[in-house]
């Protein structure tokens, strides 16, 4: 289990995104290898078989969206996931080297049960350049125009969400999970696709 999640949260949240659109989606990555065994992973990390299949699942989910692109994080997991999902939507699939999960350094590839997202791990970022890097990553994306699919990570989907005031529900974090964030009446909204 990640120690000081919370606390990460707590810090993005402390300003508000703002945002210039008001309807977006985000999808974390399939599952992986690491994911499965419980490491730190490497950009490099594929999606295992059953990552490749919540993937196409998710891309199922979202086929019926309004979509009109789809941006990933340039590791490996979240390309592959958003290549479902771009394939679904019919929408072009561009990458962002602004969404990818936090850069851990030294701890790549290491048990991720004492991973503590306060300490900032030689080789690596910091939680608060992580943080910063995420949200003009998402600004940038969500100013492009149109409305945006964003498949990323884990992290970086605890930052949106603190950042937007939203809370996560139960299963939010899960792979392959397409969410729906929409602004209604001033407030951020986060909902399950296919609910």
């Amino acid at each position: 289990m990640s120690i000081n999640l919370d606390l990460m949260m707590e810090v993005a949240g402390r300003e508000p995104l703002e945002l210039p659109l008001d309807l977006f989606y985000f999808v974390r990555h399939g599952e992986t290898a690491g994911n499965a065994g419980g490491i730190v992973q490497f950009p490099t990390a594929p999606l295992n078989a059953a990552g490749m299949a919540q993937a196409w699942r998710a891309g199922r989910l979202m086929r019926d969206q309004p979509v009109d692109r789809t941006v990933a994080s340039v590791f490996m997991r979240a390309f592959q996931t958003g290549q479902a999902v771009a394939r679904a939507t019919h929408t072009h699939l561009s990458v962002s080297l602004d969404i990818v999960e936090r850069r851990f350094g030294n701890t790549m590839g290491k048990p991720n049960f004492d991973l503590d997202w306060a300490h900032h791990p030689p080789g690596g970022e910091s939680m608060e350049t992580f943080i910063e890097r995420t949200r003009c990553g998402v600004r940038e994306i969500c100013a492009a125009g149109g409305v945006p699919a964003i498949v990323a990570h884990g992290g970086n989907l605890r930052v949106v969400a603190a950042g937007l005031g939203t809370e996560l529900p139960e299963g939010s974090v899960a792979n392959a999970t397409p969410l729906k964030f929409e602004r209604v009446s001033g407030r951020w909204t986060l909902s399950f696709v296919g609910e």
